[in-house]
């Protein structure tokens, strides 16, 4: 009798240690069909769980960056497009002071292109002040440089101080006596916006690079993450089913063996 409980004792943990370790693959399989993950806690694989999310960290860092560089590209877009505004009003002036030069004008027909000077440096100013991004102004100076976090480096929009360049224009006067007119403030003006546009363009398009090769590192790092934690969905549902069945085996077999020695229990004391 004592043989044979003992024999019992060993099978009965034996079905036990077997059902625990069928119930804990069909949990694991059950848990990838879940979450689509074959990594969901560090019990699962602790290597690659903290490999993984050192690579969600990276690709997360130069995700968000990738949002401050698309910032600094706007910003640029904005300063461009009002130097573009600024050049066509330069153009403006040109060519009414141009007029002026001609002897053939009167003093009145002066005075009026000198208004329409006027009007245009009017126009300029009101440019660069209107040239804001989220209340920052680009182009009077007051912004100083502009750094961008990238994610991983620094970019750095530099500072644009279009009111200094466009200074001399205050004092441009055309309406005087055409042999003495100087287009040299004029000139001058043209140089510095169109230095400064030379600038803004290099910066936006450094930007640009750096925004696709954020992009570009982190669809590389997504897909390692994805190889590192994503499960095999087709591999996880068949775990999970043939689990299933061979739990269900096993519960009706510790079942019937739990019968058995009920039946034989029942017999010795019959």
């Amino acid at each position: 009798m004592m043989i044979q409980s003992n024999l019992n004792t060993s099978n009965y943990q034996n079905s036990i240690n077997h059902m625990k370790a069928t119930e804990a693959r069909h949990n694991k399989a059950s848990r990838e069909v879940a979450s689509g993950k074959k990594v969901n806690t560090a019990a699962d694989d602790a290597v690659a769980l903290a490999i993984s999310q050192q690579i969600m960290k990276q690709s997360n860092s130069l995700k968000t960056g990738s949002n401050n560089i698309s910032y600094g590209i706007d910003a640029t877009k904005i300063a461009d497009s009002a130097l573009a505004n600024v050049t066509d009003s330069l153009g403006d002036i040109q060519q009414n002071s141009i007029r002026a030069m001609n002897g053939l004008y009167s003093e009145s027909d002066r005075a009026i292109l000198q208004e329409a000077n006027r009007q245009s440096v009017e126009t300029i100013k009101q440019t660069i002040n209107q040239a804001k991004y989220n209340e920052k102004n680009l182009l009077d100076g007051s912004a100083g440089d502009i750094n961008i976090f990238t994610g991983t480096a620094s970019s750095t929009i530099k500072e644009a101080d279009a009111k200094s360049v466009i200074a001399g224009l205050e004092n441009f006067d055309v309406s005087g006596d055409p042999n003495k007119i100087s287009l040299d403030a004029l000139d001058s003006a043209y140089s510095g916006i169109n230095s400064m546009r030379s600038q803004i363009g290099a910066t936006a398009n450094g930007l640009e690079s750096a925004y696709a090769a954020n992009n570009n590192t982190a669809e590389n790092l997504d897909a390692a993450y994805s190889r590192k934690i994503d499960a095999e969905m087709n591999d996880s549902i068949t775990r999970m089913k043939s689990s299933g069945i061979v739990g269900a085996a096993q519960n009706m077999a510790f079942k019937n063996q739990m019968d058995n020695q009920a039946n034989l229990v029942d017999k010795l004391f019959q």
